[in-house]
C-alpha cells in the first residue's frame, strides 16, 4: 500500500513539474515584469514566465521588448484607474492558468503578479494550432481590445478597437463595419504582425504589434499617389481632431451629464478616443460617431 501511494505521490509531483515546464513559466523572475534589461529584482514567485530562458534571443521576443504590451501590467497599476485583479485577465499573462491556484502562500493578485501581456498570452506549448496560439489569430486580438472588460469602471471605455472595426455599439449610427472587414480574413495579426523578413528583429510589425503605413499599399489598395494613406491619414486625422475637441467642448459645457443624449454623445466620442485616440481602425464610422454627437448639441444646452 505504501508503495501505491509513493507511486501517487511522484506521478503528481512529476506531472506538476511538467505542467510548468509546459507553460514556460520559472520560480524566479521580477515584480511587475518589466522588459528584461531594466530587471532590478530577485523577488521569488512561482508565477513568472520562464520563456526567455530559451526564446530571449530570437526576433520575436526582442521585438517584444519594444511592444507596449511588454509595459501592460505596469501601465495598469501606474494608471488612472482602480485596480482590480480581473484586470489580470489582459493586462497579465498567467491570470488564466493561476488565478484560482495557490503556490507556497502566493495566490496570483495585483500584488503578486509578474508578467505583463507577453509570450504565454498568445501561446502554448499544449495548443494543438498553428504557431501553438491558444485561440484562432482572428480571435485573440480582440479577446481583449474591445470595450466590454468593464474593469476600468461602469461606462468607461477603456479599449474599442473591436467595436469600431466591426462598426457597432456606438448610439444614434447603424451598424457600419470598416471596409477592411472583408478583405482582412486574419483581422488584426494581417497590419499588425506583417513584416518583411521573418528572421530580423524588425521595428513595425512581427511582435512590435506596431503597424506601419507601408502595409496599405502591400495588397494594392492603397497605392496610387492619389490614394495612399501618407496623403490621407493626416488630412483623416486634422478632421477627427476637429471634431473630436468640438464635441469635448460642447460635453464640458453640458449642464446636465446624466441625461440619455449627453450620455449617447460622450459613448460616441470615448469610442472614437478608445480606438488610437481617433478612431482609426474605421474612419468612417468614426466621422458618423461624432457627427451624429454634435447633432445633439442643442439638447445638450
Amino acid at each position: 500500500m505504501k508503495q501505491v501511494f509513493l507511486f501517487l505521490g511522484l506521478s503528481v509531483l512529476m506531472g506538476t513539474i511538467a505542467l510548468f515546464a509546459l507553460c514556460g513559466y520559472d520560480e524566479v523572475g521580477t515584480l511587475h515584469a518589466a522588459p528584461v534589461e531594466d530587471d532590478t529584482s530577485n523577488t521569488k514567485t512561482p508565477f513568472a514566465e520562464g520563456c526567455a530562458k530559451c526564446h530571449g534571443s530570437e526576433p520575436a521576443y526582442q521585438e517584444w521588448q519594444h511592444a507596449g504590451h511588454s509595459h501592460a501590467l505596469v501601465n495598469l497599476i501606474e494608471g488612472p484607474y482602480e485596480v482590480q485583479t480581473s484586470c489580470l485577465s489582459c493586462h497579465s499573462a498567467g491570470y488564466e492558468t493561476f488565478s484560482e491556484r495557490v503556490y507556497s502562500g502566493h495566490t496570483y493578485n495585483i500584488e503578486t503578479a509578474v508578467n505583463a501581456v507577453s509570450c504565454s498570452t498568445c501561446h502554448s506549448h499544449a495548443s494543438k494550432l498553428e504557431h501553438l496560439l491558444v485561440q484562432p489569430a482572428k480571435k485573440l486580438c480582440v479577446s481583449c481590445h474591445k470595450m466590454d472588460c468593464g474593469c476600468a469602471g461602469a461606462g468607461i471605455v477603456h479599449q474599442s478597437q473591436s467595436e469600431m472595426f466591426l462598426g457597432r455599439e456606438g448610439a444614434g449610427v447603424k451598424r457600419m463595419p470598416s471596409p477592411h472587414v472583408r478583405v482582412m480574413k486574419k483581422r488584426c495579426v494581417q497590419c499588425h504582425m506583417v513584416k518583411e523578413d521573418p528572421e530580423t528583429i524588425a521595428k513595425h510589425g512581427g511582435h512590435t504589434f506596431a503597424a506601419e503605413l507601408s502595409v496599405c499599399s502591400t495588397a494594392g489598395c492603397h497605392d496610387s499617389a492619389d490614394n495612399s494613406m501618407e496623403t490621407k491619414l493626416p488630412q483623416y486625422r486634422a478632421e477627427i481632431e476637429a471634431k473630436m475637441q468640438a464635441v469635448k467642448t460642447m460635453l464640458d459645457a453640458a449642464p446636465d451629464k446624466t441625461s440619455q443624449d449627453y450620455l449617447d454623445a460622450k459613448l460616441n466620442y470615448d469610442m472614437v478616443k478608445g480606438d488610437s485616440g481617433y478612431g482609426l481602425h474605421n474612419m468612417p464610422y468614426a466621422n458618423a460617431l461624432l457627427d451624429y454627437s454634435l447633432s445633439l448639441k442643442s439638447k445638450l444646452e
